[in-house]
């Protein structure tokens, strides 16, 4: 057999072909974070899974705790927001395969022997060694990187919006943990204070003062407030565990939740808060679907275009000890299948994402409206309380006890006011605890603190989602 180029062919074919399969290197930077999370970590799935065993960074919650500490532990421990954070790592490795070029295909093929008469054995055979490779036309690899890089750009803002949603659910137990640790200082404040009464009850019956029937009613009252006070404190380990249970921990750390709810701002117009809407990272991943749905589009009308199979190769001839190069070239005619349902299909997706992003954001439109109505209330429900309720019933109380003392009241009409007061003050922390509850909810769906939007007041960021 005479000595032909076959390796030089080799070479030459798999150079041209490493050369358009050989993927660019890529960094991926995540969305800019909104107002609301960009003080706060973010946690990033590593790169490289079999890393994903090893331990996390994490954010101490022992001793008491902020709410700052509290948001911090979520986002970077919290199990669901984690397994979310996979995505974009997902979207990245999807990317890198779409950079690639098909694959180079070697083929040998034999032909004439084993026959009879004269093609008997391998006197006539014939050896051929192809390499062929597929080359897209119509900008299809162009088109793959263009999709892929948009699905990467909505899984980042789905994992932002992830992000916001821990960090305003977290928030949201945090409220109810600062307004639980205050109810039952109240509710011991209501024990003790039925247990002196008792006490001076008890004196004054049995110096034959009052009736035996104010010792009873004493009892009675000193009693519902040990089951109230029980009642509230099992509420509040309820309350820990959910939170704590944000950042993956089953038994609290923490001792005192530190955060006040006395603190409200004024609540701005709703148009005011509308207009940031557009800023949510549910809207702006609507955005980044909508482009990804019409470089998907482009990709399917690539399809549509045929790609050419070329191969180039040198067939031995037995029979006359020769070699010659053979090549040849091959398309698909477009007769039948044009793509035309993949189109089609892509057209129709990219035309509902524009549907499904409207309905997205006037989801939340809708849940602003709902949560704007919340704030407002319990901010004129809070003022309302300050300004009349309470010192009203902090003064009939004082009298009523005067006058009981002077023994000119039975000691019902003291209970009544007590209750009074009491009631009062608990109607005046749930309003307050309404208001910061409602207001977590507004700054998650404008993601940014409502006291960005305030150019006046000097204390304008001293409210609970400042807390340091």
């Amino acid at each position: 057999m005479r000595s032909f180029p076959i390796s030089l062919i080799i070479a030459g074919l798999a150079s041209i072909a490493l050369s358009a399969c050989a993927p660019s290197p890529f960094d991926f930077e995540p969305p800019e974070s909104s107002p609301l999370l960009r003080e706060l970590p973010r946690y990033s799935a590593p790169a490289n899974p079999d890393h994903s065993r090893q331990a996390a960074e994490a954010v101490s919650t022992s001793g008491d705790l902020t709410l700052r500490s509290a948001l911090a532990a979520a986002l970077l421990s919290n199990p669901a927001l984690r397994a979310a954070a996979w995505e974009p790592r997902l979207a990245e490795a999807n990317r890198l395969q779409a950079g690639l070029s098909p694959n180079p295909e070697i083929g040998l093929e034999l032909e004439n022997f084993a026959g009879t008469g004269a093609l008997g054995g391998t006197d006539a055979l014939e050896t051929t060694l192809v390499l062929s490779q597929l080359i897209e036309l119509g900008g299809k690899k162009d088109r793959r990187i263009e999709v892929a890089d948009s699905a990467w750009t909505v899984s980042a803002l789905d994992y932002e919006a992830e992000r916001l949603d821990v960090v305003t659910e977290t928030a949201a137990r945090f409220v109810r943990v600062l307004k639980l640790q205050q109810q039952v200082q109240f509710a011991e404040r209501a024990r003790a204070l039925a247990e002196e009464s008792r006490r001076v009850i008890d004196r004054r019956v049995q110096a034959g003062d009052v009736s035996p029937i104010d010792e009873i009613k004493a009892r009675l009252e000193s009693e519902s407030a040990r089951i109230a006070s029980d009642r509230l404190k099992r509420e509040l380990d309820a309350a820990r565990r959910d939170l704590s249970g944000m950042w993956d921990e089953t038994i609290p750390a923490f001792g005192t939740a530190l955060g006040s709810l006395d603190e409200v701002m004024d609540v701005p117009s709703l148009d005011e808060l509308t207009n940031r809407i557009e800023s949510h990272p549910e809207v702006q991943r609507w955005v980044a679907e909508t482009e990804r749905r019409r470089s998907a589009v482009e990709l399917e009308r690539a399809q549509a275009v045929p790609d050419v199979n070329a191969g180039l190769g040198i067939r031995y001839v037995n029979e006359i000890d020769d070699a010659a190069l053979v090549g040849g070239v091959s398309v698909p005619l477009p007769l039948f299948d044009r793509n035309q349902g993949g189109i089609l299909a892509a057209r129709l997706r990219a035309a509902q994402a524009l549907d499904e992003g409207r309905a997205s954001q006037r989801e939340l439109a809708t849940r602003l409206v709902r949560e704007h109505s919340r704030l407002t209330a319990a901010f004129h429900e809070a003022q309302s309380i300050d300004s009349a309720l309470l010192p009203a019933a902090r003064d009939a109380y004082d009298a009523t006890r005067r006058a009981y003392d002077e023994g000119k009241l039975p000691y019902l009409d003291v209970l009544d006011a007590q209750r009074t007061l009491f009631d009062t003050e608990a109607q005046r922390l749930e309003a307050l605890a309404e208001y910061h509850s409602a207001l977590v909810q507004v700054e998650g769906l404008i993601s940014a603190p409502m006291s960005t939007l305030r150019q006046s007041a000097p204390d304008a960021s001293e409210h609970l989602g400042d807390t340091p």
